[in-house]
Parts: structure tokens; sequence; C-alpha cells
């Protein structure tokens, strides 16, 4: 069906009869509904217009909405990769540190077994010092008692 224009009502011409409507209320009619439809056709077209940029403007929103969600998502990726990167060198550092106290406890160990070597031998030479002190002292001792014994009998010989 077509529809019907302004301009159709307005070039609208009506036959005339006996004792039909009055002619002047019928151009008044036509052109009033004429005004009517003008306006409304108008209307509409402004409301097409204002949907079509609520349209435009849904589609940009959704388009933010994608972009924005894609961001989170990147986002959030970013943040897991991160955080596991950071484990992961929070795990090396610990076993590097683990590492590191041992290869340090074994160098302390190497260290005390080197020292208690050194106590022991030291321990040794003490007790050789010792053990050669008292040959030197016994043999001193036995030498003054020769010397003693020796000056005795010349004594009681030069007094005989």
């Amino acid at each position: 069906m077509d529809r019907i224009m302004p301009i159709d009502l307005d070039n609208a011409k009506l036959r005339k009869s006996f004792r039909g409507y009055n002619r002047n209320a019928v151009d008044d009619l036509l052109k009033e509904t004429s005004r009517s439809l003008e306006t409304l056709l108008a209307e509409n077209a402004q409301l097409r217009d204002e949907l079509d940029r609520h349209r435009a403007e849904l589609q940009t929103y959704r388009t933010q909405e994608n972009t924005l969600r894609d961001a989170l998502l990147l986002a959030q990726r970013t943040a897991d990769e991160t955080r596991a990167v950071a484990h992961r060198q929070a795990e090396a550092v610990v076993e590097e540190a683990r590492q590191a106290a041992l290869a340090e406890r074994m160098a302390v160990q190497q260290k005390v077994s080197e020292m208690r070597w050194e106590l022991e031998r030291l321990r040794q030479e003490r007790q050789r010092f010792a053990d050669d002190f008292r040959t030197l002292l016994d043999r001193h001792q036995r030498e003054l008692a020769s010397t003693v014994s020796l000056s005795i009998v010349e004594g009681e010989a030069v007094s005989a």
C-alpha cells in the first residue's frame, strides 16, 4: 500500500454531489490533516534519525565494552604472568640462597675439620716438646748428679 503524503491530500479533488459535504469544511479538514500528517512524518523522520544515532552510539559502546573486556583480560593475563615470573624468580633466589648456605656450611665444616687437625697436631707437638724437655731435664739432672758426684769424689780425694 502506498503512503499518503501531505501533498496528496493538498491535491485531492473530491467530487461534488447534491447534498454532499461542505466543500470548505472538507478542504479545511484536508489541509489540517495534511499539516498533521506532515508533522507526524517529520517527527517520524526525526525519530528514525535519533534511532540511527542511538544505534551508532550503542555500537560505539559495545566496541568500547569489547575493548575494555580485552584490556581487562590482557591485564589479568599480564598480572598472572608477572606473578608467575616473580614466583619463579623467588624460587630461584631461595634455591640460590640454599646453595650458598650449603656451600658456606661445607666451607665452615671444612674449616672446623682443618682446625681440629691443627689442634691435634699442636697437641702432639706439645707432647713431643714436653717429652723432649723431660728428656733434656733428665739428661741435665744426670749430668748434674754425675758432676756433683765427681766433685764429691774429687773433694774426698783432695781431702785425703
